[in-house]
């Protein structure tokens, strides 16, 4: 018996001895954005990121992985250990929706531990003040009566590409559409009049530009009221058949522990409450709005579906 209970003690000691699980987070956390530097999604979590870290307890170590409309970047997040140390942020919903453009494998919404949304990104249709369309109305008139001589750029947004297609098809008129690599090389070309019209984001120097009074905004593709400029009308209660919808939020690999998932949730919805933050936000051209990770997950899949309807309409548009 003796024996016995000094097994026990030794046992007990021993287990005392071992360190304690550290609780969660006890290092730096990798944030990987899909996209390359400077852009709205890596300007948008690096400014979310520097509050949410404060909420987290640890900082967000920021990683690019541009390239492939973000499929690549995203790819290698959700191969990460779920272990709640590699989380997704930005434009992860790019991705999403542009396997259909490039007839890439679709993601199953339900293996991905979605922690929530910050902020809708809106595509703006914009052009030089001195062209002879302000108007969406007065540009498919011009196109009309111009056939194959409007320029559209597009800053790297096949989902723009395709609204402003499946709206010319549905008033009849067709446009020259080149996409872009990225938004900055599109707005330097609009500036310098190489195209006549260009589909950029809200907070992008495009944008920016129009704050000047350099560029004039002809729609909005989206859903949400663009700031600074409440009066800009959408396409889509133009009669257009579809519109962009995007947002921009965190994300991490299926299989993370619902315990971490909550965790960011629930700092992420408190962080989308700090006046600080959503008034910088503001400021850059942003839209902040907060969703859940459930929410999250259903925009997204909604989204694909959308994208699936507009690409189906255009193909039989196209035939026409």
């Amino acid at each position: 018996m003796k024996k016995i209970l000094g097994l026990i003690l030794a046992v007990g000691l021993m287990l005392g001895a071992l360190p304690a699980r550290a609780e969660y987070p006890d290092k730096a956390i990798t944030c990987i954005v899909p996209f390359a530097p400077g852009g709205a999604a890596d300007i948008t979590v690096r400014m979310v990121a520097d509050y949410l870290s404060k909420e987290i307890g640890q900082p967000l170590v920021i990683v690019n992985k541009g390239g492939g409309s973000g499929i690549p970047g995203l790819n290698f997040g959700l191969k990460a250990r779920p272990d709640g140390y590699t989380v997704l942020g930005g434009s992860i919903g790019n991705a999403f929706v542009a396997t259909y453009f490039l007839g890439a494998p679709a993601y199953d919404m339900d293996k991905i531990a979605f922690v929530g949304a910050y902020m809708p990104h809106d595509r703006l249709l914009l052009t030089r003040p001195d062209k002879p369309y302000k108007t969406w109305q007065e540009l498919v008139e011009y196109a009309r009566t111009h056939p194959g001589e409007v320029a559209i750029g597009h800053g790297a947004s096949q989902e723009g590409l395709e609204v402003v297609k499946a709206a010319g098809i549905k008033e009849g008129v067709s446009f020259n559409q080149v996409m872009y690599k990225s938004g900055g090389p599109a707005t330097a070309d609009l500036l310098g009049d190489h195209i006549d019209v260009c589909d950029l984001g809200t907070g992008t120097a495009g944008f920016q530009a129009a704050r000047k009074g350099d560029l004039i905004i002809i729609a909005n593709l989206g859903t949400a009221e663009v700031p600074f400029f409440p009066d800009v009308p959408k396409l889509r209660d133009m009669g257009a058949p579809f519109a962009t919808s995007l947002m921009y939020g965190f994300a991490f690999p299926n299989g993370t522990p619902e315990a971490i998932r909550l965790k960011w949730e629930q700092a992420l919805a408190k962080v989308m409450q700090n006046k600080e933050l959503l008034d910088k936000m503001h400021a850059a051209g942003f839209t902040p709005a907060f969703l859940n990770g459930k929410e999250y997950r259903e925009f997204s899949r909604n989204s694909t579906i959308a994208v699936q309807e507009m690409l189906k309409y255009n193909k039989q548009g196209s035939k026409k």
